[in-house]
């Protein structure tokens, strides 16, 4: 999902909804869904949890991938 034009793919509905909802991202950032296994995932009970979308600021090492 892009932050200034909300441009997204399938997106889960429900995450759609909070995010429209609260206004999370800015404009320079994009959120990326991890599709294959979340690469920070852990059942470690000492850290918060890990979804699988990461916000994180646009920039010129960032390629679409389609």
């Amino acid at each position: 999902m892009l932050g200034e034009t909300y441009e997204h793919l399938d997106i889960d509905q429900q995450f759609l909804t909070w995010f429209m909802r609260d206004r999370v991202l800015e404009p320079s950032q994009v959120v990326v869904e991890w599709l294959e296994k979340n690469p920070f995932a852990h059942n470690d009970p000492q850290y918060a949890p890990v979804g699988n979308y990461m916000f994180t600021p646009a920039d010129s090492g960032l390629i679409r991938d389609v």
